[in-house]
């Protein structure tokens, strides 16, 4: 039964869906491919150039490597439209990687000469752990074997480099076009069909933003800040983070919570909420800025935190408040803007 809202408060007025998922694909979600396409094609230039024998290119390699990682760490959880196909995640980034999985295959393609690996084309047939950035990773970031080399190993590692940041660029640029035109995912979603087996309504892809939002908040909890958490209880193991071994660990968990509060923030969430949970959309302001200060210094500190009280109290605040945004969202703010969220996106409570 609705209850009418007291006399001299207003209800918030329910949000247009159409207008919503207009606002966030436009604003938010294409910008942030249109960079990641931007960036990997940067980096598949600039490895041709080192491949070539352009010296100076190596490090610029590592800084559009830098870049792409952190274009794709803001958006990694959005697994709705292309990134809903399956497997491809995983071709931009396989993790987590308990087993060393990507070590382990990356090396092998190396010592057989792998020639099928060398063509893009034929290198997406291959593992997912061959693919993307965490094996380019593999590759750039060894100091005894650096890209570039004469003989042939070097040269050889340096044309696998080169067919995996072509396939990545190659896969960026195919989300971006599966977007556009008459059949494309933006228009699905904003005008959807009754007949469109994903998106009927306009409520739909308005809800699966919310739950790539929560996803996102629960992606940074599992695979960042728990391991961090474990790292401290455990000195003598470091911690699996990812992209650790180029150093951009600190700045992809920047990446990943300054978009999932971009994306709370294009959704417009805040504006549905009561006057007497008024002090919800603040409480989680606030915690996005904790979140943007404390989360990376955490994980810059960790090599200095071990059996340290005061720096496990401070990640435990890191988890507390990227627990308490996911479930406000997903219990009080996305309901009151007439989105249900499955039970499944609040698992792990």
């Amino acid at each position: 039964m609705a209850v009418a809202a007291p006399a001299g408060r207003a209800a918030p007025a329910k949000p247009s869906f159409a207008q919503l998922n207009a606002r966030v694909i436009d604003k938010y979600v294409l910008p942030r491919f249109e960079r990641l396409a931007k960036a990997s094609g940067k980096l598949a230039e600039d490895v041709t150039r080192l491949c070539d024998g352009a010296k100076d290119a190596a490090s610029s390699v590592k800084t559009d490597f830098a870049d792409t990682v952190l274009a794709w760490g803001a958006v990694e959880f959005l697994r709705f439209g292309p990134m809903s196909q399956i497997g491809r995640p995983e071709r931009f980034e396989f993790w987590p990687d308990p087993r060393g999985v990507t070590q382990r295959q990356v090396n092998a393609l190396v010592v057989k000469r792998d020639v099928m690996a060398l063509d893009p084309a034929q290198l997406i047939k291959k593992s997912a752990a061959v693919q993307g950035l965490s094996a380019l990773e593999v590759l750039l970031y060894d100091d005894k074997r650096p890209l570039g080399g004469d003989d042939e190993e070097g040269s050889y590692r340096c044309k696998l480099a080169l067919s995996m940041a072509q396939s990545t660029h190659a896969l960026s640029e195919e989300i971006l076009t599966e977007w556009q035109g008459d059949t494309g995912w933006r228009l699905r979603m904003v005008e959807p069909k009754a007949g469109d087996p994903r998106y009927k309504s306009a409520e739909e892809p308005a809800g699966d933003f919310a739950r790539a939002l929560i996803t996102g908040l629960q992606m940074i909890q599992d695979r960042e800040v728990v391991p961090m958490i474990n790292a401290i209880a455990t000195p003598d193991k470091p911690p699996r983070l990812p992209f650790s071994r180029a150093g951009l660990s600190a700045r992809y968990i920047a990446s990943g919570i300054a978009s999932t509060q971009a994306l709370y923030e294009t959704m417009g969430l805040a504006r549905n909420v009561s006057g007497d949970k008024a002090w919800m959309p603040r409480w989680i302001g606030e915690a996005f800025h904790r979140l943007a200060r404390d989360a990376p210094a955490a994980v810059e500190e960790i090599p200095r935190a071990k059996d340290n009280p005061e720096r496990a109290r401070d990640l435990r605040m890191v988890r507390f408040h990227v627990e308490g945004i996911r479930k406000l969202v997903g219990r009080e703010l996305a309901p009151a803007a007439g989105l249900q969220i499955g039970f499944n996106e609040l698992d792990g409570d």
